[in-house]
């Protein structure tokens, strides 16, 4: 017998064709150890498009329990998005000049790694984890319109995803902000994670060039089966 003690789910959350449940409270640390603490847990990391539909959903019921500590975290915090970002330069070669985007991206000794070959290859075969997006997308500060349309956006969310951040984005006073490469001299490997207010800036950062694993971070694990 097992008794779970201090631990509850947010459950029928909408996202895509279903619903999803994440287990509460949220894990928090670097990207290597809340990877660890969820995978130990037996719950799936939350990629993109599912924190997109969680930030999503604590939008609309914004004052109860639940929802205004995910907002709270967003705003005081940041939530790690398990959505890996392979930033290529120019070259001679099919596939370069953007960003290779992988969902659940492999982590070993508490570091992200990308293997350019190998994403190239699931690309090729249309594995729909992993997608590519040339540079010219727009970077920075941007409308919520342009935000749900922007390329590398809606690579990252997905379509519906996409909308929902945009969603999102315009709760706040100020322009959403896509913290990208729009050019690299060489191959970078970068985290991605979501913020609603960083340093006291009342706006939506969609972070894709996050290399700093020292940070304290938050995500909640995504329910496998509930």
């Amino acid at each position: 017998m097992k008794a779970i003690v201090g631990k509850s789910y947010l459950t029928e959350i909408p996202h895509e064709e279903g619903k999803l449940s994440f287990q509460h409270p949220a894990f928090k640390g670097t990207y290597g150890n809340v990877a660890e603490q969820i995978d130990k847990a037996g719950l799936k990391r939350p990629n993109s498009p599912e924190t997109a539909s969680l930030v999503y959903d604590a939008f609309q019921n914004k004052d109860e329990k639940y929802e205004s500590e995910i907002i709270s975290i967003l705003k005081d915090n940041w939530f790690w998005e398990f959505t890996g970002n392979l930033y290529l330069p120019k070259s001679n070669e099919e596939i370069n000049n953007g960003v290779l985007i992988e969902y659940n991206p492999k982590i070993e000794n508490g570091k992200l790694i990308m293997n350019k070959n190998s994403l190239i290859k699931r690309l090729q075969s249309n594995d729909p984890l992993v997608k590519f997006v040339p540079f010219g997308y727009k970077i920075e500060k941007q409308s919520s319109l342009e935000l749900s349309k922007n390329p590398y956006i809606v690579a990252r969310y997905g379509e519906e995803g996409a909308e929902k951040i945009a969603e999102v984005a315009s709760k706040y006073e100020n322009k959403p902000h896509v913290w990208n490469f729009n050019s690299v001299d060489e191959e970078k490997v970068r985290m991605s994670a979501l913020n609603g207010g960083w340093d006291f800036d009342d706006r939506l950062y969609v972070g894709g060039c996050d290399w700093n694993d020292g940070s304290q971070v938050n995500a909640f694990g995504v329910c496998k089966e509930y």
